[in-house]
Protein backbone atom coordinates (compact mmCIF):
# COMPACT_ATOMS: atom_id res chain seq x y z
CA UNK A 1 0.00 0.00 0.00
CA UNK A 2 1.52 3.51 -1.28
CA UNK A 3 -1.00 6.44 0.52
CA UNK A 4 -0.49 9.75 -1.38
CA UNK A 5 1.00 12.87 0.55
CA UNK A 6 -2.83 13.79 1.31
CA UNK A 7 -4.09 10.89 2.44
CA UNK A 8 -1.12 9.84 4.66
CA UNK A 9 -1.64 13.36 6.27
CA UNK A 10 -4.90 12.80 6.68
CA UNK A 11 -5.08 9.34 7.85
CA UNK A 12 -2.23 10.37 10.94
CA UNK A 13 -4.47 13.13 11.76
CA UNK A 14 -7.24 10.96 12.00
CA UNK A 15 -5.37 8.51 14.52
CA UNK A 16 -7.37 5.92 14.44
CA UNK A 17 -5.17 3.54 11.82
CA UNK A 18 -1.75 3.53 10.57
CA UNK A 19 -0.91 4.88 7.28
CA UNK A 20 1.99 3.72 4.84
CA UNK A 21 4.98 5.15 6.81
CA UNK A 22 4.93 7.61 9.49
CA UNK A 23 5.05 11.03 7.66
CA UNK A 24 7.93 13.51 7.62
CA UNK A 25 7.56 17.43 9.12
CA UNK A 26 9.66 19.88 10.07
CA UNK A 27 9.77 23.66 10.64
CA UNK A 28 12.92 23.84 8.60
CA UNK A 29 16.35 25.68 9.16
CA UNK A 30 16.51 29.34 10.37
CA UNK A 31 17.71 30.75 7.51
CA UNK A 32 20.03 33.08 9.43
CA UNK A 33 21.70 30.55 11.23
CA UNK A 34 24.51 28.08 10.16
CA UNK A 35 22.91 25.37 8.71
CA UNK A 36 21.35 26.78 6.82
CA UNK A 37 23.89 28.94 5.26
CA UNK A 38 26.17 25.74 5.14
CA UNK A 39 23.15 23.92 3.05
CA UNK A 40 22.57 26.32 0.24
CA UNK A 41 26.96 25.73 -0.43
CA UNK A 42 26.37 21.57 -0.53
CA UNK A 43 25.59 18.96 -3.53
CA UNK A 44 22.30 18.17 -1.32
CA UNK A 45 21.17 21.96 -1.81
CA UNK A 46 22.48 21.37 -6.22
CA UNK A 47 20.50 18.07 -6.16
CA UNK A 48 17.39 19.39 -4.38
CA UNK A 49 17.12 22.54 -5.68
CA UNK A 50 13.40 23.33 -7.28
CA UNK A 51 11.18 26.42 -7.89
CA UNK A 52 7.81 25.36 -9.10
CA UNK A 53 5.52 28.01 -11.06
CA UNK A 54 2.66 28.66 -11.89
CA UNK A 55 -0.38 30.95 -13.78
CA UNK A 56 -1.74 32.65 -10.85
CA UNK A 57 0.82 35.48 -9.68
CA UNK A 58 2.67 38.15 -11.66
CA UNK A 59 5.70 39.44 -11.85
CA UNK A 60 7.89 38.57 -9.37
CA UNK A 61 6.25 35.96 -7.69
CA UNK A 62 4.64 34.01 -10.18
CA UNK A 63 6.00 30.78 -8.82
CA UNK A 64 4.34 28.45 -6.20
CA UNK A 65 8.15 29.29 -4.44
CA UNK A 66 11.52 27.46 -3.99
CA UNK A 67 11.10 23.55 -2.28
CA UNK A 68 14.69 22.77 -2.05
CA UNK A 69 14.74 22.73 1.69
CA UNK A 70 11.57 20.68 1.62
CA UNK A 71 12.57 18.03 -0.92
CA UNK A 72 15.87 18.40 1.32
CA UNK A 73 14.32 17.05 4.44
CA UNK A 74 11.85 14.65 2.36
CA UNK A 75 8.78 15.95 4.23
CA UNK A 76 5.34 14.76 3.18
CA UNK A 77 3.80 18.56 5.00
CA UNK A 78 4.68 22.28 5.04
CA UNK A 79 2.66 25.24 6.39
CA UNK A 80 2.52 26.85 3.20
CA UNK A 81 -0.47 28.55 1.14
CA UNK A 82 -0.83 30.62 -1.79
CA UNK A 83 -2.64 33.81 -0.18
CA UNK A 84 -0.18 35.88 0.39
CA UNK A 85 -0.75 38.84 2.69
CA UNK A 86 -3.53 37.67 4.66
CA UNK A 87 -3.32 40.39 6.86
CA UNK A 88 -3.20 44.44 5.50
CA UNK A 89 -0.48 46.07 8.20
CA UNK A 90 1.59 48.49 8.06
CA UNK A 91 5.39 49.03 9.71
CA UNK A 92 5.10 51.68 12.65
CA UNK A 93 8.76 53.05 13.51
CA UNK A 94 9.33 52.66 16.96
CA UNK A 95 10.05 55.75 19.43
CA UNK A 96 13.81 56.92 19.95
CA UNK A 97 14.28 54.97 22.71
CA UNK A 98 14.12 51.66 20.80
CA UNK A 99 16.87 51.94 18.23
CA UNK A 100 16.24 50.49 15.15
CA UNK A 101 13.55 49.30 15.74
CA UNK A 102 9.58 48.90 14.47
CA UNK A 103 6.25 48.67 16.55
CA UNK A 104 4.30 45.31 14.81
CA UNK A 105 0.76 46.91 15.11
CA UNK A 106 -1.41 43.58 15.45
CA UNK A 107 0.02 42.43 18.50
CA UNK A 108 1.94 45.43 19.42
CA UNK A 109 5.87 43.86 19.74
CA UNK A 110 8.52 46.10 19.55
CA UNK A 111 11.12 44.58 17.17
CA UNK A 112 14.80 45.01 15.90
CA UNK A 113 16.65 44.86 13.78
CA UNK A 114 20.69 43.23 14.21
CA UNK A 115 22.81 40.61 13.71
CA UNK A 116 22.56 36.96 14.22
CA UNK A 117 25.78 36.04 16.76
CA UNK A 118 27.33 33.55 15.00
CA UNK A 119 26.64 34.30 11.34
CA UNK A 120 25.96 38.19 11.57
CA UNK A 121 22.94 38.49 9.37
CA UNK A 122 20.14 40.75 9.98
CA UNK A 123 17.57 39.02 12.01
CA UNK A 124 14.42 40.80 14.06
CA UNK A 125 14.65 40.38 17.75
CA UNK A 126 12.17 40.73 20.44
CA UNK A 127 12.87 44.03 22.74
CA UNK A 128 9.63 44.65 24.49
CA UNK A 129 6.14 44.98 24.75
CA UNK A 130 4.80 48.72 23.62
CA UNK A 131 0.68 47.78 24.63
CA UNK A 132 1.55 47.93 28.11
CA UNK A 133 -1.82 50.21 28.85
CA UNK A 134 -5.17 49.60 27.55
CA UNK A 135 -5.41 53.09 26.70
CA UNK A 136 -1.88 52.58 24.32
CA UNK A 137 -3.41 49.34 23.06
CA UNK A 138 -6.91 50.90 21.95
CA UNK A 139 -5.38 54.17 20.82
CA UNK A 140 -2.93 52.05 18.39
CA UNK A 141 -6.43 50.08 16.93
CA UNK A 142 -7.99 53.32 16.43
CA UNK A 143 -5.48 54.77 14.21
CA UNK A 144 -4.37 51.38 12.50
CA UNK A 145 -7.25 49.07 12.76
CA UNK A 146 -8.50 46.39 15.37
CA UNK A 147 -7.19 42.78 14.17
CA UNK A 148 -10.16 41.78 12.40
CA UNK A 149 -10.16 45.15 10.23
CA UNK A 150 -6.73 44.23 9.18
CA UNK A 151 -8.19 41.06 7.11
CA UNK A 152 -6.89 41.96 3.67
CA UNK A 153 -9.87 41.77 1.51
CA UNK A 154 -8.03 41.64 -1.94
CA UNK A 155 -6.68 38.16 -1.32
CA UNK A 156 -8.34 35.87 -3.57
CA UNK A 157 -9.46 32.12 -1.79
CA UNK A 158 -10.47 30.67 -4.98
CA UNK A 159 -10.98 26.72 -4.77
CA UNK A 160 -9.17 27.22 -8.01
CA UNK A 161 -6.08 28.60 -6.77
CA UNK A 162 -5.49 26.43 -3.74
CA UNK A 163 -6.58 23.15 -6.37
CA UNK A 164 -3.92 24.09 -8.91
CA UNK A 165 -1.48 24.69 -5.82
CA UNK A 166 -2.00 21.88 -4.59
CA UNK A 167 -1.90 19.86 -7.58
CA UNK A 168 2.02 21.52 -8.38
CA UNK A 169 2.96 20.26 -5.19
CA UNK A 170 1.37 16.94 -4.95
CA UNK A 171 4.49 14.91 -5.79
CA UNK A 172 6.55 16.45 -2.83
CA UNK A 173 3.71 17.31 -0.27
CA UNK A 174 0.51 18.60 1.05
CA UNK A 175 0.16 22.06 2.28
CA UNK A 176 -1.06 23.41 5.41
CA UNK A 177 -2.71 26.66 5.35
CA UNK A 178 -1.46 29.35 7.85
CA UNK A 179 -3.57 30.64 10.03
CA UNK A 180 -1.89 33.27 11.77
CA UNK A 181 -2.19 35.78 14.66
CA UNK A 182 -0.75 34.39 17.51
CA UNK A 183 -3.51 35.13 20.30
CA UNK A 184 -1.63 34.25 23.56
CA UNK A 185 2.13 35.29 22.35
CA UNK A 186 0.50 38.48 21.58
CA UNK A 187 -0.49 38.94 25.19
CA UNK A 188 2.65 37.99 26.89
CA UNK A 189 4.83 39.89 23.87
CA UNK A 190 2.96 42.44 23.21
CA UNK A 191 1.77 43.63 26.33
CA UNK A 192 4.92 41.89 28.30
CA UNK A 193 3.94 38.58 30.76
CA UNK A 194 4.33 41.13 33.99
CA UNK A 195 1.41 43.42 32.56
CA UNK A 196 -0.54 40.86 30.87
CA UNK A 197 -0.71 38.94 34.03
CA UNK A 198 -1.58 42.19 36.47
CA UNK A 199 -4.82 42.92 33.84
CA UNK A 200 -5.77 39.31 34.47
CA UNK A 201 -5.74 40.59 37.72
CA UNK A 202 -7.15 43.45 37.52
CA UNK A 203 -9.16 43.79 34.75
CA UNK A 204 -9.72 40.70 33.63
CA UNK A 205 -12.65 42.20 30.88
CA UNK A 206 -10.02 43.92 29.26
CA UNK A 207 -8.01 40.63 28.04
CA UNK A 208 -11.57 39.31 27.26
CA UNK A 209 -11.40 42.24 24.61
CA UNK A 210 -8.50 41.61 23.50
CA UNK A 211 -8.77 37.76 22.89
CA UNK A 212 -11.91 37.99 21.24
CA UNK A 213 -10.97 40.86 18.98
CA UNK A 214 -8.05 38.10 18.05
CA UNK A 215 -10.69 35.12 17.96
CA UNK A 216 -13.27 37.02 16.13
CA UNK A 217 -10.15 37.58 13.35
CA UNK A 218 -9.41 33.75 12.98
CA UNK A 219 -12.58 32.54 13.01
CA UNK A 220 -13.30 35.15 9.57
CA UNK A 221 -9.58 33.56 8.54
CA UNK A 222 -10.62 30.41 9.11
CA UNK A 223 -13.81 30.81 6.98
CA UNK A 224 -12.11 32.30 3.86
CA UNK A 225 -9.57 29.12 4.28
CA UNK A 226 -12.33 26.92 4.28
CA UNK A 227 -13.88 28.50 0.98
CA UNK A 228 -10.56 28.14 -0.83
CA UNK A 229 -11.08 24.06 -0.08
CA UNK A 230 -8.39 23.93 2.71
CA UNK A 231 -7.93 20.41 4.49
CA UNK A 232 -5.50 21.56 7.10
CA UNK A 233 -4.56 25.24 8.64
CA UNK A 234 -1.52 24.99 11.17
CA UNK A 235 -1.29 27.45 13.57
CA UNK A 236 1.77 29.28 15.75
CA UNK A 237 1.03 30.08 19.66
CA UNK A 238 3.32 29.26 21.89
CA UNK A 239 2.02 28.71 25.41
CA UNK A 240 5.20 27.26 27.13
CA UNK A 241 8.54 27.61 28.15
CA UNK A 242 10.86 25.23 30.32
CA UNK A 243 9.23 23.15 32.57
CA UNK A 244 6.36 25.20 32.99
CA UNK A 245 3.23 27.28 30.86
CA UNK A 246 3.99 31.17 30.47
CA UNK A 247 0.64 31.53 32.68
CA UNK A 248 -0.81 29.22 35.16
CA UNK A 249 -2.73 26.63 33.83
CA UNK A 250 -6.00 28.37 36.03
CA UNK A 251 -5.43 31.51 33.56
CA UNK A 252 -4.77 29.58 30.58
CA UNK A 253 -8.58 28.03 30.89
CA UNK A 254 -10.01 30.90 31.94
CA UNK A 255 -8.76 33.22 29.05
CA UNK A 256 -7.22 31.39 26.40
CA UNK A 257 -8.57 27.57 26.11
CA UNK A 258 -12.47 29.62 25.32
CA UNK A 259 -10.93 31.08 22.62
CA UNK A 260 -9.32 28.58 21.29
CA UNK A 261 -12.18 25.98 21.82
CA UNK A 262 -14.17 28.35 19.02
CA UNK A 263 -10.99 28.44 16.88
CA UNK A 264 -11.04 24.36 17.00
CA UNK A 265 -14.73 24.17 16.57
CA UNK A 266 -14.92 26.61 13.70
CA UNK A 267 -12.32 24.32 12.02
CA UNK A 268 -14.33 21.05 12.59
CA UNK A 269 -17.96 22.93 11.44
CA UNK A 270 -15.76 23.05 7.66
CA UNK A 271 -14.28 19.83 8.10
CA UNK A 272 -10.92 21.06 8.44
CA UNK A 273 -8.17 19.96 10.73
CA UNK A 274 -6.07 22.13 12.96
CA UNK A 275 -2.62 21.78 13.70
CA UNK A 276 -1.35 23.86 16.37
CA UNK A 277 2.52 24.67 16.96
CA UNK A 278 3.60 25.36 20.70
CA UNK A 279 7.12 25.58 22.15
CA UNK A 280 7.83 24.33 25.79
CA UNK A 281 6.19 22.08 28.84
CA UNK A 282 2.30 21.73 27.27
CA UNK A 283 2.11 18.15 28.82
CA UNK A 284 -0.69 19.96 31.62
CA UNK A 285 -2.98 21.97 29.34
CA UNK A 286 -2.39 20.02 26.74
CA UNK A 287 -5.77 17.64 27.38
CA UNK A 288 -7.55 21.08 27.88
CA UNK A 289 -6.28 22.21 23.96
CA UNK A 290 -7.74 18.24 23.04
CA UNK A 291 -10.99 18.55 25.26
CA UNK A 292 -11.61 21.89 23.42
CA UNK A 293 -11.14 20.15 19.71
CA UNK A 294 -7.30 20.45 18.63
CA UNK A 295 -6.18 17.51 16.31
CA UNK A 296 -2.99 17.99 16.17
CA UNK A 297 -0.30 19.35 18.90
CA UNK A 298 3.62 20.32 17.08
CA UNK A 299 6.84 20.45 18.71
CA UNK A 300 6.72 18.73 21.92
CA UNK A 301 10.05 20.18 23.17
CA UNK A 302 12.29 17.28 25.16
CA UNK A 303 14.62 20.19 26.57
CA UNK A 304 11.37 21.63 28.13
CA UNK A 305 9.88 18.30 30.09
CA UNK A 306 7.60 16.81 27.69
CA UNK A 307 7.56 13.62 28.07
CA UNK A 308 5.98 11.80 24.47
CA UNK A 309 5.62 8.65 25.69
CA UNK A 310 3.36 9.66 28.39
CA UNK A 311 1.30 11.98 25.85
CA UNK A 312 0.91 9.08 23.21
CA UNK A 313 -0.15 6.31 26.43
CA UNK A 314 -2.90 9.27 28.00
CA UNK A 315 -3.85 10.92 24.74
CA UNK A 316 -2.95 9.07 21.77
CA UNK A 317 -6.50 7.94 21.00
CA UNK A 318 -7.53 11.51 21.00
CA UNK A 319 -4.93 13.98 19.10
CA UNK A 320 -2.01 13.20 17.18
CA UNK A 321 1.63 14.30 17.42
CA UNK A 322 3.75 16.43 15.31
CA UNK A 323 7.85 16.35 16.68
CA UNK A 324 9.07 15.49 19.75
CA UNK A 325 12.53 15.36 18.67
CA UNK A 326 15.25 17.00 20.68
CA UNK A 327 16.08 20.34 18.72
CA UNK A 328 18.16 21.24 21.51
CA UNK A 329 20.31 18.76 22.70
CA UNK A 330 20.67 15.61 20.58
CA UNK A 331 20.06 16.95 16.95
CA UNK A 332 22.49 20.20 18.16
CA UNK A 333 25.68 17.97 20.48
CA UNK A 334 24.78 14.45 19.55
CA UNK A 335 26.42 11.66 16.89
CA UNK A 336 24.75 10.32 14.13
CA UNK A 337 24.85 7.63 15.68
CA UNK A 338 23.36 8.66 18.73
CA UNK A 339 20.46 11.09 16.76
CA UNK A 340 19.85 7.67 14.29
CA UNK A 341 19.24 5.68 17.63
CA UNK A 342 17.01 9.06 19.38
CA UNK A 343 14.90 8.87 15.80
CA UNK A 344 13.81 5.33 16.26
CA UNK A 345 13.06 5.42 19.59
CA UNK A 346 10.59 8.60 19.49
CA UNK A 347 8.93 6.54 16.09
CA UNK A 348 8.37 3.07 17.84
CA UNK A 349 7.52 5.23 21.24
CA UNK A 350 4.88 7.41 18.96
CA UNK A 351 4.13 5.81 15.74
CA UNK A 352 2.23 2.63 17.23
CA UNK A 353 -1.12 2.37 15.69
CA UNK A 354 -0.72 5.80 13.71
CA UNK A 355 -1.33 9.47 14.66
CA UNK A 356 2.48 10.76 14.59
CA UNK A 357 4.36 12.67 12.33
CA UNK A 358 8.14 12.59 13.11
CA UNK A 359 9.94 15.83 13.47
CA UNK A 360 12.44 17.96 15.27
CA UNK A 361 10.65 19.91 17.68
CA UNK A 362 11.76 23.29 16.67
CA UNK A 363 13.66 24.58 13.81
CA UNK A 364 17.08 23.71 12.99
CA UNK A 365 19.57 26.52 14.13
CA UNK A 366 23.31 26.21 14.51
CA UNK A 367 23.61 22.25 13.99
CA UNK A 368 26.26 20.82 12.27
CA UNK A 369 26.04 19.96 8.81
CA UNK A 370 26.45 16.42 9.49
CA UNK A 371 23.99 15.85 11.80
CA UNK A 372 21.57 17.27 9.75
CA UNK A 373 22.19 14.80 7.13
CA UNK A 374 22.05 12.15 10.00
CA UNK A 375 18.47 13.08 10.94
CA UNK A 376 16.97 13.26 7.26
CA UNK A 377 18.83 9.79 6.76
CA UNK A 378 17.05 8.39 10.03
CA UNK A 379 13.80 9.72 9.84
CA UNK A 380 13.40 8.24 6.27
CA UNK A 381 15.20 4.96 7.04
CA UNK A 382 13.18 4.03 10.28
CA UNK A 383 9.34 4.90 9.54
CA UNK A 384 8.64 2.15 7.70
CA UNK A 385 5.20 0.29 8.75
CA UNK A 386 5.03 -2.21 10.61
CA UNK A 387 7.82 -0.29 12.82
CA UNK A 388 10.33 -2.67 14.13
Amino acid sequence: MVLSKRERIIRTLEHNDEPDVVPIHTLGFEKTNTAYQTFIKTEEYTKNKLVIKNSYRRGSNNYVGNITEQRFWQVDCWAMDPFEKKLDIKIVKAPPEYPNASIEVLGGRIMALGPQVETGLPYAWYVDGWFKTPEILYSFWDEYGRPSELLNDKVNYSPQIWDEYVESLSSYLYPMANLFMPMHENLFEGMTVARAQYYMRKKPEFIHDVLNEYTKALIEMIKRLAEAGVDVVFYYDDLGMKGRTIFSINNLLKFIIPCYKKIYQECKKHGMFIVQHSCGYIDEILPHMVDAGLDCIQALEPAAGVTLGHLKETLGDKVSFMGGLDSSRIINFGTPKEIEEHVKKSILVAGQGGGYFVGPSHNILNVPWENCVSLRDAMVKHRNYPLK
